[in-house]
């Protein structure tokens, strides 16, 4: 086989993965990706998660037992912003990351954790020596992502079980 189409294979294969990189989820695929059914009680759940937070260093902005909603945020500030304005115009000024656990008990032994994270984003850009703010504010929506928190959360049940 010569280089021309093994090059043009390699192209299309590229195109062709390429396009599902950047496909727009259904809502099936985000509830399957940001849910997990857990063998356990809610109380043993609920406050899992509220450990594996801390542990991830994340502030505790929300816990109610009774919602079963829990929010935590970890923000990171940027000690670069005024080199990159000075280099690239542009610059992120501070960073946050949010996690929102919905924990629902389904039985005495079954509990569902739905989990949405966000980027959150303060970009600052200089024109004409003024500093224009923006802020955006997105969900995360990579499988992966879902996958570690989750099984982290599986890990802290784990080892929260075996103190009781």
């Amino acid at each position: 086989m010569s280089r021309l189409p093994k090059l043009s294979l390699l192209v299309s294969l590229l195109f062709l993965s390429s396009c599902s990189l950047f496909k727009e989820l259904s809502s099936d695929d985000v509830t399957r990706i940001t849910s997990e059914y857990f063998d356990e009680n809610h109380d043993m759940v609920f406050y899992s998660t509220l450990s594996l937070l801390q542990a991830e260093q994340f502030t505790i902005v929300q816990a109610d037992k009774e919602s079963g909603i829990i929010r935590g945020t970890r923000h990171t500030e940027r000690d670069d912003v005024e080199r990159n304005l000075k280099t690239f115009g542009t610059a992120t000024e501070r960073e946050s990351t949010e996690a929102v656990f919905l924990i629902l008990p389904l039985s005495d032994k079954r509990t569902e954790v739905k989990l949405s994270l966000y980027r959150n984003e303060l970009t600052v850009t200089r024109k004409n020596e003024v500093n224009q703010k923006q802020t955006s504010h997105t969900m995360l929506l990579k499988e992966s992502t879902y996958d570690k928190w989750l099984n982290k959360l599986k890990a802290e049940v784990k080892r929260r079980k075996k103190l009781v």
